[in-house]
């Protein structure tokens, strides 16, 4: 990568955290996707019980593996009852979710199944996967995307299985409410 670019992508990365950590959430930077993986499963227990929400970057054979050595939400295992699955997944100890866009005030954006959504309510702890190229100036530019971006999030959840009437989207303002709840991983 351009020395150039590589310097802009830290200098978005190290203003928003600034406003992130502001905003009481817990920040992992790291510079690369599988980097950010690592860093997940290194934020995981055996002891506590983990889901995964819709996911490009995070749904692949190894990971998936890797998550089946905790206590898994495996909704991915087309042998298993996906759906019993999915409701026992709405309150895991951890919910790793994959965040469309942030905005250069905070507030988080996530689009996919219900999993994705009803996770901000109901799992003890949440990780979300971010990267440099998802800041947005704001949440009303953010919700545009996600209008563009209607039908790669339908592709996205038919390809995963998780076929819906609509999108569902979840907005977090803040980590304030539960002290070091949500742990944001932003890869350059």
């Amino acid at each position: 990568m351009d020395n150039n670019l590589m310097w802009y992508k830290d200098k978005r990365i190290e203003n928003l955290s600034k406003v992130l950590i502001d905003k009481e959430y817990v920040i992992c930077k790291v510079d690369s996707l599988e980097e950010a993986k690592i860093k997940i499963l290194s934020l995981l227990s055996k002891e506590k019980s983990v889901a995964l929400g819709d996911t490009w970057e995070l749904n692949d054979e190894e990971f998936l593996n890797k998550l089946r050595n905790f206590k898994f939400f495996d909704c991915f295992n087309r042998e298993r009852n996906s759906c019993e699955i999915k409701r026992n997944s709405l309150i895991a100890d951890i919910s790793i979710l994959e965040g469309e866009f942030v905005t250069e005030d905070g507030q988080v954006i996530v689009v996919g199944d219900y999993n994705t959504s009803s996770a901000l309510f109901g799992a003890k702890n949440i990780i979300v996967l971010l990267s440099e190229d998802k800041i947005v100036k704001s949440l009303d530019v953010a919700l545009n995307k996600v209008d563009q971006l209607e039908k790669y999030f339908k592709l996205r959840s038919e390809k995963l299985g998780n076929i819906n009437d609509g999108l569902s989207i979840g907005i977090i303002e803040n980590g304030r409410k539960f002290n070091k709840r949500i742990t944001l991983v932003i890869t350059r």
